[in-house]
Parts: C-alpha cells; sequence; structure tokens
C-alpha cells in the first residue's frame, strides 16, 4: 500500500485554509478554527487518482461536563455521509473515501456536520454567544494506492484468522497455546515476540515481549504518551529527541522509588527499571538523553524498513477513526504493518486477527492488563494475536517477517471439521 499525504491544511490564522473554507467557520484563532453552528463545510480540489482516499482531520471538541460530555462529527463528502464519531477528547480522526465517490466531480465538497454546537456563555461567566463545536488545527487528505500489491497477496477486507486450538486438540489431549503458536508460525516463543514493535499506549506489551524470553531494544516500549503526540512524532521523525533540557527523571513510586522519565517534547513518559541511590538524577538525563537519540534512530531505521509489525493498544475504547490517521503516518515511510488491539467481542473471540485494509490487521484479545499493573497481563491472549498476526502479515508481504516457509493455514470451517473429526 503506498500512501501520499498531497494536501495539508492549516487554520493557524497564519495558515493556508482560507483558500479552502466554505461556510460555517469562525474567524482563525493563533492554532486553530472554530467550526460553528450546525455544520461547516471544505472545499478541496480533486487529487490524482488513488485506490481510496483517507481524511483526516485534528480536532478539540467543545465539552462541558457534566452538561456537555461530547459533540458529535458527521463527515460528508459530496453530499454522501463516510464517518460518523462520538468525540470528548482532543484527538486526531480519520475518514475512508472511495475513489468512486471523490472523483465525482472536478472538487470534493466536505460538510462536517456538528448538531451539539453550544455557546459557551450558556456554561460559565463568559460573554461568548458563539455556537461552537470543534476547533480544528490541521486537515491532510491523502492518497492510498493498492494496486503495486500483487494480486495473490491482495487480503480482502474482513479476512479473519481465529484461534480455535483448544477445540482442534481436545479430543487429542490438551496442547497448550505456546505450542499452538509455535506451530501456526513455525517460528519459536521469542522469535514470535520479535517480530514486533510497541507504539504504546503503556508498557504492557513491552513486559509480554519480556515473558516471551525477548528483549528488543524500542523507542516506545516501555513508554505512553497521548495519541496526538505519537503521530506528530512520526510525521517529523521524531526531530529533536533527546534534547537533555526535555527531560526530567523523576523518582516515583511506592517504598522503593524508581527513576520515570518525563519527556518534554513529545510527552513520553516511561520505565528505566532505576531506583533511588543507584544513579545521580544528572547522570540519569545525560544517559537518557544519549539512549533517546540512539532508540530515535533505530526507531525510523525499522519503519522505513518494514521488517516489524507495529502494535499499537489502548485500555479505553479506540475506533477505527482514530487508528487511521496514526496507520497513514506510518506508511508515509513504507508499508508498514500495523496491529491495532481491542477487547474480544461476541462475534470476534480472543485470539481473532482481522484485515481492516491493507496493512492495517485488528487483534482481539480476551482482556489488558489492569491500569495500575501491567504486569498482570493475558500472556495467551497476547500470544494468540501475535501469532495470528504473524500469518496474515507473511501472507501480504512474503519477502518479510523472517524466512521460515509459511505453514499450512486452516480455515476456522476446517478447524471446525478437525475438531469434530
Amino acid at each position: 500500500m503506498a500512501v501520499e499525504c498531497d494536501l495539508t491544511i492549516n487554520f493557524a490564522s497564519a495558515g493556508n485554509s482560507l483558500a479552502f473554507l466554505g461556510g460555517g467557520w469562525a474567524r482563525s484563532e493563533p492554532e486553530f478554527t472554530w467550526g460553528v453552528g450546525a455544520e461547516s463545510h471544505l472545499v478541496l480540489p480533486l487529487l490524482d487518482a488513488a485506490d481510496e482516499y483517507v481524511l483526516t482531520l485534528d480536532v478539540v471538541p467543545f465539552v462541558h461536563a457534566p452538561e456537555l460530555p461530547s459533540q458529535r462529527l458527521i463527515v460528508s463528502v459530496n453530499d454522501t455521509v463516510v464517518g460518523s464519531t462520538d468525540l470528548s477528547r482532543p484527538t486526531l480522526v480519520g475518514y475512508r473515501i472511495p475513489a468512486s465517490l471523490a472523483r465525482r466531480s472536478d472538487r470534493m465538497l466536505i460538510t462536517l456536520q456538528h448538531p451539539d454546537a453550544a455557546r459557551p456563555k450558556d456554561f460559565s461567566e463568559t460573554a461568548d454567544d458563539r455556537h461552537l463545536a470543534f476547533a480544528v488545527s490541521e486537515v491532510k487528505l491523502y492518497r492510498v494506492t493498492n494496486s503495486d500489491l500483487p494480486l495473490e497477496t491482495r487480503l480482502p477486507p474482513g479476512l479473519m484468522l481465529g484461534s480455535t486450538h483448544e477445540r482442534n486438540f481436545g479430543a487429542r489431549g490438551h496442547v497448550d497455546v505456546t505450542e499452538w503458536a509455535m506451530a501456526r508460525t513455525g517460528l519459536a516463543i521469542p522469535q514470535i515476540a520479535l517480530q514486533f514493535e510497541s507504539l504504546g499506549e503503556n508498557c504492557e506489551f513491552g513486559l509480554f515481549q519480556r515473558r516471551c524470553d525477548a528483549e528488543p531494544l524500542g523507542l516506545l516500549r516501555f513508554s505512553s504518551t497521548f495519541m496526538r503526540n505519537l503521530i506528530r512524532g512520526i510525521d517529523n521523525g521524531f526531530e529533536g529527541l533527546g534534547e537533555i533540557e526535555d527531560i526530567e527523571p523523576r523518582l516515583e513510586g511506592g517504598s522503593q522509588k524508581e527513576y520515570m522519565i518525563h519527556e518534554k517534547k513529545f510527552g513520553l513518559v516511561y520505565h528505566t527499571f532505576v531506583y533511588e541511590g543507584q544513579r545521580s538524577i544528572w547522570l540519569m538525563r545525560e544517559q537518557e538523553s544519549a539512549r533517546l537519540k540512539f532508540l530515535r534512530r533505530k526507531f525510523m531505521e525499522e519503519l522505513e524498513s518494514a521488517d516489524k509489525i507495529f502494535v499499537y493498544k489502548f485500555g479505553s475504547n479506540v475506533t477505527e477513526e482514530e487508528i487511521l490517521p496514526l496507520h497513514m503516518a506510518l506508511n508515509r515511510y513504507s508499508e508498514a504493518m500495523l496491529l491495532w488491539v481491542v477487547p474480544a467481542e461476541r462475534d470476534r473471540p480472543a485470539g481473532t486477527v482481522e484485515v481492516v485494509m491493507p496493512g492495517l490487521l485488528k487483534g482481539y484479545i480476551d482482556r489488558f492488563a489492569p491500569e495500575n499493573n501491567a504486569h498482570d497481563l493475558s500472556f495467551d491472549g497476547w500470544l494468540r494475536v501475535c501469532a495470528n498476526a504473524c500469518v496474515l502479515a507473511r501472507l501480504q508481504r512474503p519477502a518479510h517477517l523472517g524466512s521460515d516457509p509459511t505453514p499450512d493455514i486452516e480455515t476456522d470451517d476446517q478447524e471446525a471439521e478437525a475438531s469434530e473429526a
């Protein structure tokens, strides 16, 4: 999948948004422009041909708890709705636009409906009587081309690979998940874990890799940051990461205090596994500066080589609209593979991995670790998801992810027949 960002609109007062604005906008402010009233409009030029387009918006909803906890955003292209999102926090959102819809005319009319717009004066002591919905700081339009992928490696959206080893082996004796994963992938457990690189949002996946006896060096392996900061970092190659003045070591925790690093430029917060009395704060700052600069270079090399499957999980619900901007940012460098992990659903049992679009997989896990104890993770759950993601990634990119031949894979129907035999 090839991704090109052909249009970036900056909504700051010194930006270029005036050339694209229709109705429904307030006067631009230093960093953003408010969408006001019931709807706002953008008029975009027609881009070169593509298999599909992705529109991303960096927005801050006008909310006021408890009376107005969220804002609805309904996005239409040439009068056809392409997505609807309920937003309660600052975020980037993305919407897929079919090529046939985008190219119906010589321009794209983008309508942003925001039916929950409200006046600040109704919630606080202010004279602002504008009906505010979203503050928009940036809009991007991407062209996505899949035509370079060989037909035999194009995995259809909606394709799912399940994890039904229990019923498969139930009649023949217990086989644990590690044996199943090795049979599924043809890889040892540490090798499976090393196919992946964590993007956050905390250290859970890094601890899973440790449980697999794998200790890869990764920029974000034990880090957390906001999604918007993560995407901004990927977009600009984490330029400037590791400057000493941006690194603040803090002693945190209970009786045995650990140095936690708070990095200011990209909002990274991460473990060092160095404890009080082991090093001075000045030495910590110098060592972490050198470490971050090295890990930044390594991360960018791995992103450009497309040898790893990048993993993103978030404790609360993250929608496809919020994942798309991250997927676009990664794929500007190479044909990156992103595994987005969410809690299992009724028709998506734990261990299932689903193809969302080229290069984007959605994995379903039985549970995440509690927020206050990342060590209490579901090892079996992560291993099932990773094994199936390895197989699907290898089917789409046979030249990557190890030289071992892809093992024979049974479909879920074949697995069910085997369990009945």
